[in-house]
């Protein structure tokens, strides 16, 4: 009996200590990875973490913004120290990429021709992975619809590029994924399928429901391309985000869900490759935290109509194979 009364204390210890180390899980909820995460200098760490322990968010993906916030909205942009000192103050919580969203990154000219501060960014990025304490790099802000005014609002760089080509080769070197930004016109599709077929060796996140595109073109890549992976960072349909279709839409976009409901295409997509996607809130700026919640609590009810499979490897187990959060 004393044997039995041991035994079950150190159980409850040791989900104790589980539970401390990822956060508490609310009932009815299943734990999932933010995997499309951001921070600046204006975002408060106690607030992100007291609402990844209420939504059951076990972990996050963190991307400096080195970008300022839009005009006449107070937010400071961040660097990738700051992400770093995050991830140390919470260990097993957030994990830093070599964040991409630069100002010195802005034009078109920069990305097929390395200027000198390029060249030092590409050098500083290299030691950084060395460290071992990044686990990726990105975003890349590749084809990008302006939500605010400026020079860095509107983007347009070419994805198959001196630039990308050389950092696909240095994440192939250190075994990180690198994340794309870049909405789906088919021109740019065609040159990023070029790009990946060249680095087989790379692995490559494009964000936001790949560009938001149409069920059909998400599938040919996938299908085309095993080094591939697709997030799903702010595609759900809560608010004036990329779920809704804001900015704006295209004829080769799309969305994932409505009212709460995936589309029949996308939840089949998800259940035909369940390996390849992950989640993410995309809360780029500190005063948009207040929605995080919001986010969250849709991609649980989304998620709850796949398979448990799907369910489980896209809410929580594809973050940490494709990012090897393990090491």
């Amino acid at each position: 009996m004393i044997w039995k009364m041991v035994m079950v204390n150190l159980l409850i210890a040791l989900l104790g200590t589980a539970c401390t180390s990822t956060g508490p899980i609310r009932s009815g909820q299943f734990p999932i990875i933010d995997a499309h995460g951001h921070i600046g200098a204006s975002f408060k760490s106690t607030m992100i973490l007291e609402l990844m322990d209420k939504n059951g968010v076990s972990k996050q993906i963190v991307m400096a913004r080195y970008y300022p916030g839009p005009a006449g909205y107070f937010d400071l942009p961040g660097d990738d120290e700051l992400a770093l000192k995050l991830a140390e103050k919470y260990p097993g919580r957030f994990y830093p990429l070599v964040g991409m969203q630069r100002p010195l990154l802005t034009g078109a000219d920069k990305w097929t021709t390395p200027d000198a501060d390029v060249e030092s960014l590409i050098r500083e990025t290299e030691r950084k992975l060395a460290s071992g304490k990044f686990f990726g790099i990105g975003e890349f802000i590749v084809r990008h619809w302006a939500y605010s005014s400026g020079r860095h609002a509107e983007q347009d760089n070419p994805i198959y590029s001196e630039l990308m080509r050389r950092f696909s080769k240095l994440a192939a070197r250190y075994d990180v994924p690198m994340v794309i930004h870049m909405e789906g016109y088919p021109t740019l599709v065609t040159d990023f399928s070029r790009l990946i077929a060249e680095n087989p060796g790379t692995r490559y996140v494009w964000a936001h429901s790949c560009g938001r595109s149409k069920a059909a073109v998400i599938r040919n890549v996938l299908s085309r391309f095993p080094n591939l992976f697709c997030d799903l960072g702010g595609m759900t349909n809560v608010g004036k985000h990329y779920g809704s279709g804001w900015p704006r839409m295209e004829e080769f976009t799309s969305l994932i869900e409505r009212d709460g409901v995936f589309l029949p295409e996308m939840k089949s997509l998800y259940e035909e490759f369940p390996d390849r996607f992950m989640v993410g809130m995309d809360i780029a700026h500190a005063p948009a935290m207040r929605s995080y919640s919001r986010h969250v609590r849709r991609f649980h009810e989304l998620l709850e109509q796949l398979s448990p499979e799907a369910r489980a490897k896209i809410a929580e187990q594809n973050a940490i194979r494709i990012y090897k959060l393990a090491r």
